[in-house]
C-alpha cells in the first residue's frame, strides 16, 4: 500500500498521484475536506472516473466527506494504466485530505 497527502486548490485538475508507466492506479480510502463549497470529481489524467460530488464549506468542525472502501484490494476506482490520478474541483478552493492507494500491473 501507498499513501498521499490531498493538497489541492487549483480550478481544474490536480495531480495527487504521477503515472506510473505499466500500472494503474487503484483507490483503497480517502479523505477530503473543503475550505469552501466545491464540486469534486476523480479523473483518470483527462477522463472522469468518478461523477462530480458537491461540498460545502468544512466551516472548522467536521470532514466534509471520508469514504472508505470495505472491499479491500478491490478499491474504490482506479485508473487507467500509465495515467495520473487527478482530482478536478470545479472552483479554486482548499481541499485537503489523504489518500491510500496501491500500483496494479496490466
Amino acid at each position: 500500500m501507498r499513501f498521499a497527502k490531498i493538497d489541492a486548490s487549483a480550478s481544474g485538475d490536480n495531480q495527487v498521484v504521477a503515472a506510473v508507466a505499466g500500472k494503474r492506479i487503484r483507490v483503497i480510502s480517502y479523505t477530503l475536506i473543503t475550505s469552501a463549497a466545491v464540486t469534486a470529481k476523480w479523473r483518470s489524467a483527462s477522463t472522469d472516473i468518478t461523477g462530480g460530488m458537491a461540498f460545502a464549506a468544512n466551516g472548522g468542525s467536521e470532514p466534509s466527506v471520508s469514504i472508505l472502501s470495505p472491499g479491500g484490494i478491490f478499491g474504490l476506482f482506479q485508473t487507467e494504466p500509465g495515467e495520473a490520478l487527478n482530482l478536478n474541483l470545479s472552483s479554486a478552493v482548499a481541499v485537503g485530505g489523504h489518500l491510500v492507494y496501491i500500483e496494479v500491473l496490466i
